[in-house]
């Protein structure tokens, strides 16, 4: 069965009728195993009464009204269907919490069907990249006739525009930033292969084989069959090409000239294999200021945040008086009981936490006390921090802590020049911090929840945005497809011009 898909995102009712019918293979995988009405009904109930009480940000952007009712949606389309599959129970609960817009909260798949993914070929053997709304191969398989710049026009007959059409409000994003999804869609190790492959193996016909329809330059459309791959083969595709996905291995740096120099930090996630940062940070700015280097470029165009240990270690060597990077951190309630058995975190302290740590808000919120958050204490400058001309490069993968560190040093440095494209996240704060994992008994679906709210020292922001560069230098179809940087050219021209790097030669 093929589903032939129009312009526009499929109606909520129709894709309960698509869904339910959809499955990848004829063995009977785990997401087709079927839910009742009165299953589903227990696990939304938990999931609502999990987010209302813990989450800071529930409500930030979106109504409880309107929250109520995308709930109730599932629930009567689980209704009037007699109950859905596991896998068709993840797409709409993914819907609601793209509500919420909080790029943290998402819904993960539960063990068994994630577990299909290491051995179940559902993923194509590509990299692409949505790039004004079209999708381009930034990389492919050797043995599949495809590549650099091909664009995919349509897969099994469906137009691509419509795929991401059904697709797009499923993607997380933060307050306004809604264009950040497109990304999300094309690649995404969050979502286990980026949005198009991921909820596409549950809403739409997923064979072993492919069928693309591809545009070549100017040549006629040409279709072109693939054997789809697994998420492992996925994962090992373009390794390298991508940027890292741990912060040991997400340093790049380089001199320019005599008096410049780049530094690339792909991700801040130190969690998984960690180290110290001050290991890979001191030798590099020890570097610059022995050569006398008076003009840094720091690339942040891959990284979407990660953890507080590397992205305050870069800060403290790029600011010029100390600062706390946090002027408040807040917490929604510091009572979780009945709640234990359904929620997990790394930090066991987190799971009862001691109310001596808080100071209670007019609000009924509780802010973290100083000393327990090396976020709310003062930042000290390092004794090799950059003083020279700083210029930060954006992009719409900017989110998290990587959003923070760029509203904080604007804040600090009015003088740093942001060059690239609007980021996501968050510029007055992200909902993130600790993270609970919530699994609902019934479908086994995992739910991240998070637990504070940061609240960055500022100075100001855009309510709901993140960052907007000061020279936007953003990617476009032609620069794509003729391997151009425009924002590492417009860095480049911006040190070579004669009038200098003052904010006040931009406006």
């Amino acid at each position: 069965m093929r589903v032939s898909l129009q312009s526009k995102a499929l109606s909520v009712a129709a894709a309960f009728a698509m869904l339910s019918a959809f499955s990848i293979s004829s063995a009977e995988p785990p997401e087709d195993r079927r839910l009742s009405p009165d299953q589903i009904a227990r696990d939304i109930a938990l999931a609502q009464e999990v987010y209302t009480r813990i989450h800071p940000g529930y409500t930030r952007y979106t109504s409880a009204t309107d929250l109520n009712a995308a709930w109730q949606s599932v629930q009567d389309g689980a209704t009037e269907t007699d109950g859905l599959s596991v896998g068709a129970f993840y797409v709409e609960a993914s819907r609601v919490l793209a509500e919420i817009r909080c790029d943290h909260t998402k819904a993960e798949l539960p063990s068994d069907l994630a577990e299909t993914r290491k051995t179940q070929p559902i993923y194509l053997p590509l990299r692409w990249e949505m790039i004004e709304g079209r999708g381009f191969v930034s990389v492919a398989a050797a043995d599949i006739g495809l590549q650099r710049g091909d664009e995919i026009l349509a897969i099994d007959g469906d137009p691509l525009e419509a795929r991401a059409d059904a697709i797009r409000p499923l993607i997380p994003f933060d307050g306004e930033t809604a264009w950040v999804r497109d990304g999300q869609i094309a690649q995404s190790y969050e979502f286990r292969g980026g949005g198009l492959d991921h909820f596409g193996a549950l809403m739409f016909e997923t064979g072993a084989t492919a069928e693309l329809t591809i545009q070549r330059g100017d040549a006629a459309p040409m279709a072109v069959m693939v054997d789809r791959i697994t998420h492992p083969e996925w994962r090992a595709l373009g390794a390298g090409q991508v940027g890292a996905r741990n912060f040991k291995d997400a340093i790049r740096f380089k001199r320019i000239g005599g008096t410049a120099a780049y530094l690339a930090v792909d991700t801040f996630v130190n969690y998984r294999t960690p180290v110290d940062p001050a290991s890979l940070y001191d030798p590099i700015f020890a570097s610059l200021q022995a050569e006398g280097r008076d003009t840094l470029i720091v690339d942040l165009r891959r990284n979407g945040g990660g953890s507080d240990d590397a992205a305050l270690g870069l800060v403290a060597r790029l600011i010029g008086s100390p600062a706390p990077f946090m002027r408040d951190i807040r917490v929604k309630t510091l009572d979780l009981s009945g709640l234990e058995e359904y929620i997990y975190t790394w930090d066991s302290s987190a799971m009862s936490p001691d109310p001596r740590g808080f100071k209670a808000n007019e609000n009924g919120t509780y802010s973290i006390l100083k000393p327990l958050s090396r976020s709310l204490m003062t930042l000290t400058p390092r004794d090799t921090a950059f003083q020279g001309q700083l210029i930060l490069l954006t992009s719409r993968n900017n989110a998290s802590g990587s959003t923070h560190l760029l509203s904080f040093i604007k804040a600090q440095n009015p003088d740093a020049i942001l060059i690239g494209e609007a980021t996501g996240g968050s510029a007055e704060g992200a909902t993130a911090g600790i993270l609970f994992t919530l699994t609902l008994p019934e479908s086994g679906i995992k739910m991240r929840v998070p637990a504070m709210q940061s609240f960055v020292n500022n100075g100001g922001f855009e309510t709901g945005l993140g960052m907007s560069p000061d020279i936007e230098a953003p990617i476009t179809v032609e620069a794509f497809l003729e391997a151009e940087d425009p924002a590492m050219q417009a860095a480049l021209t911006l040190i070579s011009a004669p009038e200098g790097f003052s904010m006040a030669t931009l406006k």
